[in-house]
């Protein structure tokens, strides 16, 4: 069934729940959005952030991927069944993941055979397990995780919303189940500290945090897409407010000034419920807020936007190439900073080339890219299209 467009300047209840089941177009401040969020996912990857893990690291985890899975419910869409939806996300999501880990996989056994190395036999054996198991501990890429953890946070809040709206319209109760959910989530994520017998066994001594494929965090971050979903007309055709933006730095500056508080949800980390939370919400408006303000300039929002478009090869290689290229730079120069920066810029522009050749290269493009639907282009969380 096609539904006619919603002129309404408040949307009805049944329009939430119809949403669910109506493809969407692209927005420039989502993109911006999305840019910046990328911007931030390599920023806290980096050396500024990382060493001695000081105050821009917690500033910078505190919202950043909170951010990532309330833009994921701005584009929940199952216009053709939860099926269908799998489906698709399945090839934007999982099938990068295991092509990425594996081709790694399989480049450091033969390596280790050519070079008479200890990775082959059972660590072999064992980085496979831990490519199943998917979390960022048993994993060569750490920044991986997030690809199947979403695609089932992604299934579980669309089950999450139709099972609550085949029931009532109103989205109090809505609300109530995403309060609800981030509630369990936070209560709960200590009891994920700790290495299962069975994972120790399989792949040897080592951390384990959390379920397969992040399933432990499916509360939290389900609750921050349901969020998403419903608040994804706002956030579309938000307008910049500079009070709007002074309270809401106000607020995060706050926070972060009078509390030591963060999230790491691969850390399982998520320091307080109210302080932790609103430090992840304000964060999301400020850069929504700012994003609105930056898409009115094509300076910034064509390279932003990029970024936003390119976000999953960023995802995917920002780690390896800012790493490598910043212990390089150390055996060069002495300024750690600069090395920093340099090996930043380099990451990312690095990603976006390969990003540009897998599009026009047939078998990359096969292997790493969500193929285009024959009927219409449906465009993902991560900027790229599924059907």
């Amino acid at each position: 069934m096609r539904y006619p467009a919603l002129p309404e300047l408040f949307p009805t209840d049944a329009h939430y729940s119809r949403r669910l089941f109506v493809m969407t177009t692209r927005n420039s401040t989502i993109d911006v959005a999305k840019g910046i969020g990328i911007f931030f996912v390599v920023l806290g990857h980096n050396w500024l952030s990382t060493h001695e893990k000081n105050e821009l690291h917690i500033v910078i985890f505190s919202f950043h991927m909170p951010l990532f899975f309330f833009l994921a419910g701005i584009f929940l869409r199952a216009p053709d069944g939860i099926l269908r939806f799998a489906i698709g996300r399945a090839g934007s999501l999982l099938k990068p993941y295991f092509v990425v880990l594996t081709a790694l996989g399989v480049l450091k056994m033969l390596r280790a055979e050519l070079g008479g190395g200890g990775e082959a036999g059972m660590s072999g054996i064992s980085y496979f397990i831990g490519l199943l198991y998917g979390t960022g501990d048993t994993i060569e890429w750490i920044a991986l995780w997030f690809l199947p953890h979403l695609f089932i946070s992604l299934i579980a809040s669309l089950i999450i919303l139709r099972t609550i709206e085949a029931c009532t319209d109103n989205k109090v109760w809505i609300v109530s189940v995403a309060l609800l959910l981030l509630g369990v989530g936070i209560s709960s994520i200590d009891a994920y500290h700790h290495p299962t017998a069975i994972a120790a066994s399989l792949m040897g001594p080592g951390r384990f945090l959390g379920l397969p494929w992040g399933a432990d965090l499916i509360p939290i971050t389900s609750s921050f897409i349901i969020f998403g979903y419903l608040l994804a007309e706002p956030a579309k055709s938000m307008k910049f407010s500079l009070p709007g933006l002074f309270i809401s730095a106000g607020v995060f500056v706050a926070l972060h000034f009078y509390f030591d508080d963060t999230i790491d949800l691969n850390e399982r980390v998520y320091d307080s419920a109210i302080v932790s939370t609103m430090e992840a919400a304000t964060g999301i408006y400020i850069t929504f807020s700012i994003a609105s303000l930056l898409q009115n300039f094509s300076f910034f929002r064509k390279p932003l936007a990029y970024l936003g478009s390119g976000t999953l090869f960023i995802l995917i290689f920002h780690g390896f190439l800012q790493t490598r290229a910043f212990v390089a730079l150390r055996h060069i120069s002495p300024y750690m900073y600069l090395n920093s920066i340099v090996s930043l810029a380099w990451s990312i522009g690095m990603s976006l080339l390969l990003w540009e050749m897998a599009k026009r290269q047939r078998w990359l493009s096969k292997l790493l890219l969500p193929q285009k639907p024959r009927k219409a282009i449906v465009h993902d969380e991560l900027g790229g299209s599924a059907g």
